[in-house]
């Protein structure tokens, strides 16, 4: 290894250690090795309504598109539980993990942001790219070829210490990578299955195939539409987002072993949490608030939060279908006073439900 390559390891070793993430690589920028799977995967019409992600095919397939001159990737994982950047909106319905903390589009940004002021000052001719799930880039795909994880069942990429609870991004840039190649890491999933079992929807149909339109954190978040009916029942109490392929993964509760994380609400599998009064009081409260709030004021409430992303209506179409599978009868009145044109359908299904 020459001597610029042992001073680039050096340094993102550094900088691994200045901004506090778990894992830093760089890797050659090449075709991505699981481009054809990708491709079968837009051609099935798994992607549901994210049209863009057809869009972004021709980059993705060739990141050196995005900028003349551009060799290497710096990928970089950042766990997200126990939450590293607390959000200040306290949600009291059931949200996804990595929602615990502010949106990471912004805050991880600004930390490549900052690393990329340190390698700039060591290479300033250099390009420096960064994407935080921003981009037209397979970032699972070049977190693997950097030895970050192999691909889970469940799509998630997982690593032997830190499980798949963590963010991924990257700088694309100018610097070559060290000559030597990284070895991706092996698939550990073995004959394991949990995650596709565990699924309420069978979202996961086949290992590593994820359908979109089935996934609870694509309804719940992502999606535009109202779920079909028969999905309804199986979102449960998931308000935003979904971890159950993730937190019942052994990869990841010998992470919540390694770091003294109890059993609690947070990591449970369980389909719907149990609540006492207090809590249940909380969630009616906050759902009242949804129901009854216009869309400006909903979005200024979760602003800085990663729930803003479902946008207002979202927020109200989950809200209907919680506090139905929740039976939540408090709500009754505020559910038949909602004038939404397009949650009507909803809102009488939803008003059916409660008993």
């Amino acid at each position: 290894m020459t001597d610029f390559q042992n001073s680039l390891n050096n340094s993102l070793v550094d900088l691994k250690k200045s901004f506090s993430l778990d894992q830093i690589a760089i890797s050659p920028l090449r075709n991505p090795v699981s481009i054809e799977f990708y491709e079968k995967w837009i051609a099935q019409g798994y992607q549901g309504g994210m049209a863009y992600l057809v869009d972004q095919l021709p980059f993705k397939k060739n990141p050196e598109l995005l900028h003349t001159g551009l060799k290497s990737a710096i990928s970089v994982g950042q766990s997200y539980f126990p939450t590293v950047k607390p959000t200040s909106l306290n949600t009291p319905a059931r949200v996804a993990l990595y929602a615990h903390n502010d949106d990471y589009h912004f805050w991880l940004k600004e930390k490549l942001q900052k690393l990329i002021v340190d390698l700039q000052t060591q290479y300033p001719e250099e390009v420096f790219l960064p994407y935080v799930d921003s981009g037209p880039v397979l970032e699972r795909d070049l977190a693997y070829q950097a030895g970050l994880g192999w691909f889970g069942k469940n799509s998630c990429l997982i690593h032997p210490e830190h499980g798949s609870l963590f963010f991924i991004a990257e700088i694309l840039t100018t610097l070559p990578a060290p000559i030597e190649e990284i070895e991706p890491l092996p698939d550990f999933c073995g004959k394991c299955r949990k995650c596709m079992d565990i699924c309420p929807t069978q979202a996961i149909v086949e290992p590593r195939v994820v359908r979109a339109e089935l996934c609870i954190s694509y309804l719940t978040i992502e999606s535009k539409d109202v779920p079909p009916v028969e999905l309804r029942k199986k979102i449960g109490d998931w308000f935003f987002g979904c971890d159950l392929c993730q937190t019942v993964c052994p990869w990841n509760e010998k992470v919540f072993r390694k770091k003294a994380i109890s059993p609690s609400q947070l990591t449970s599998t369980a389909a719907l949490l149990e609540l006492n009064a207090d809590e249940r009081l909380e969630l009616v409260t906050y759902f009242r608030f949804l129901l009854n709030s216009s869309h400006k004021k909903i979005q200024k409430f979760h602003h800085g939060s990663p729930l803003s992303r479902a946008g207002a209506r979202g927020l109200k179409r989950n809200a209907l279908i919680v506090a139905a599978n929740r039976n939540l009868t408090e709500l009754s009145e505020d559910i038949r006073n909602l004038t939404h044109p397009e949650l009507q359908e909803l809102s009488r299904w939803a008003l059916q439900s409660l008993h």
